[in-house]
């Protein structure tokens, strides 16, 4: 028979329990409890991660939705968070109150919408198409892998800029050869004009369709080489095997594809804003111009808020689609 354990004298008497057998290990103090699941649960690794959060977007978040309450403007805006209280009513002006430029927000929801949505659904087909192209081994195929990259390598400052004098009036490349076609005249005035929005649209499918080709090629390595296999054995047809066994194992890879593509063309500001100057044309000007403008062009900072935190509601869903895909929502439910 084992003799019970002894309390040690003194202060740790009181926190102290023998263990008998069959009774498992001594319990400490709550103290030693806690410091326990702390060092088998290390959340402060993530203290770093969480104050980086909370500085970079939660607490810029919380500004942007204040002041979009908020009369700020050229002449409250010494006051910045103390400005008038204004509550919807910077929504109800942006909806409804055009700007300078005769745009109101619903026309820049729709330009954004079509702009991004339209770009994703002709890059998808082009990207697909390059990434089936080099997906076999061939003779220089690491060559045409790298040119297909290169309108993605291109920072977007530059495509704008290059993308001014390719659709110059008259002069620019795009006049000179549907002139020369006989489609035009020579002057479709691409940069001023109704025809802007097509001109912006034609630069960002140049500039980013490598992306849906890098997510296609990446999806077509996955596939594991037994499947082409059982098919080539099937008898199934090269069409049949694209049809049947590629895009199914492939559609997961597209789906997150084509929701971070439509986001990224959602909030592009840096090819209208350089690409058509100031003012921007109003075919240009998708939600991030005219929250731009609004702040620092017609110091309408209330607006400009506004404007803001709409384009984060809207972002929300594809953002969310997103996370589900990806599992990270069922990670932090």
């Amino acid at each position: 028979m084992t003799a019970p354990v002894k309390a040690p004298p003194g202060p740790l008497a009181k926190s102290y329990t023998a263990a008998r057998p069959g009774e498992g290990p001594a319990v400490g103090s709550w103290w030693a409890q806690a410091t326990r699941k702390w060092r088998d649960r290390p959340l402060w690794m993530l203290i770093p991660a969480t104050a980086a959060l909370v500085i970079i977007v939660l607490v810029p978040t919380a500004i942007t939705v204040w002041l979009s309450l908020l009369n700020v403007n050229v002449h409250t805006l010494h006051e910045w968070l103390g400005a008038p209280f204004y509550g919807l009513q910077n929504f109800v002006n942006a909806f409804t109150q055009p700007s300078t430029l005769g745009v109101t927000l619903g026309w820049s929801i729709f330009v954004s919408f079509a702009f991004s949505l339209l770009t994703t659904l002709v890059i998808t087909p082009i990207g697909m198409l390059a990434a089936f192209s080099v997906h076999r081994r061939f003779r220089g195929r690491g060559i045409v892998r790298a040119i297909y990259l290169i309108p993605y390598t291109i920072p977007t400052f530059v495509t704008a800029l290059t993308a001014r004098v390719v659709f110059l009036n008259g002069s620019g490349l795009v006049d000179k050869i549907l002139g020369g076609l006989g489609i035009t005249n020579g002057q479709t005035y691409w940069l001023i004009g109704p025809h802007a929005y097509w001109a912006m649209q034609l630069t960002e499918i140049w500039a980013t369709w490598p992306f849906i080709y890098l997510m296609t090629l990446a999806g077509l390595q996955a596939i594991p080489k037994e499947h082409y296999e059982a098919s080539a054995l099937d008898g199934a047809s090269k069409a049949q095997r694209i049809r049947h066994v590629i895009i199914p194992e492939l559609s997961g890879v597209l789906k997150l594809a084509m929701l971070l593509s439509t986001i990224f063309h959602f909030g592009n500001f840096t090819l209208a804003f350089v690409m058509f100057g100031s003012p921007p044309p109003p075919g240009a000007e998708v939600l991030p111009i005219a929250a731009y403008y609004n702040a620092f062009t017609f110091f309408n900072f209330g607006d400009a808020a506004a404007i803001a935190v709409v384009t984060m509601v809207i972002l929300m869903v594809p953002a969310y689609i997103y996370m589900r895909s990806t599992r990270l929502a069922g990670g932090l439910n």
